[in-house]
């Protein structure tokens, strides 16, 4: 039986223990008697795993046409839902190799992979977590545009001095400045964001943290300061800022 249909003898003992295959009389000899009936049933059995349909339905789908027009259906829909996935992978699987991106680059930004730092890369594939896809296709359109003192941040040590860490604030205020005037939501940013709105924000706040060292995050902090008195932005927006800080500074202390 094993042998006629491609199978092994532990499998066939499996399908007896489940109820799916009667177990044959035994002879004389003691050794059991499977019958024609034996082989269609297994061939049957084979079959419908084949298809997909998982061992515990088979029972019930087996004699009752209804059924079978109903897990035929959901296996269709699954098999379209797998097929679609298989295909979004192997799409970016070849992406990855066309821009020689590293294996851990987020969707959607594997053609700007070798223009990111590391922390960036790791920060945004947080981003790609949390928030709504139109919000990280803007993030997306912000990473593309490469500034010049950008290497110098990203290698910008821990211990940098006060003049190098007011200088380069001073250099990537006006860039900040537009960004945040073209995307005012990104003072606000919890507003984009998908699921519990505390913990995606405590994610990034933990995330910042160890992608980034201090001096960076001091360069940030300072343009920051710098440049939100004179953002040309609606007082919603503003508000809105103000509001936020005003929510999430609890959490950060906590």
């Amino acid at each position: 039986m094993a042998r006629l249909t491609g199978t092994t003898v532990n499998t066939i003992r499996h399908y007896h223990k489940l109820g799916l295959l009667t177990e044959p009389e035994r002879m004389s000899n003691g050794y059991k008697q499977y019958g024609a009936s034996h082989l269609l049933r297994l061939h049957q059995i084979r079959r419908m795993r084949e298809l997909g349909i998982p061992l515990s339905d088979i029972a019930s789908v087996q004699d009752d046409q209804e059924q079978q027009q109903l897990a035929l259906n959901q296996l269709d829909g699954d098999l379209r839902d797998r097929i679609e996935a298989l295909q979004k992978a192997r799409a970016e699987v070849s992406q990855l190799l066309e821009y020689s991106a590293p294996i851990d680059t987020a969707s959607g930004f594997i053609d700007i992979a070798a223009r990111m730092s590391s922390a960036d890369r790791g920060l945004m594939n947080i981003y790609s977590s949390l928030y709504e896809e139109s919000a990280v296709a803007e993030m997306k359109s912000l990473m593309s545009e490469p500034a010049p003192h950008d290497r110098e941040i990203d290698e910008l040590t821990d211990d940098a001095d006060e003049p190098t860490r007011a200088r380069l604030a001073e250099k990537i205020a006006p860039s900040m400045k537009r960004h945040l005037e073209d995307k005012p939501w990104l003072l606000a940013p919890t507003q984009r964001m998908i699921g519990d709105v505390r913990m995606g924000q405590a994610a990034i706040i933990g995330t910042i943290g160890e992608l980034y060292n201090s001096a960076q995050i001091d360069v940030i902090q300072r343009a920051f300061i710098a440049v939100f008195p004179t953002l040309d932005i609606s007082e919603a927006d503003r508000e809105r800022f103000i509001a936020f800080t005003r929510q999430m500074a609890p959490e950060e202390g906590s």
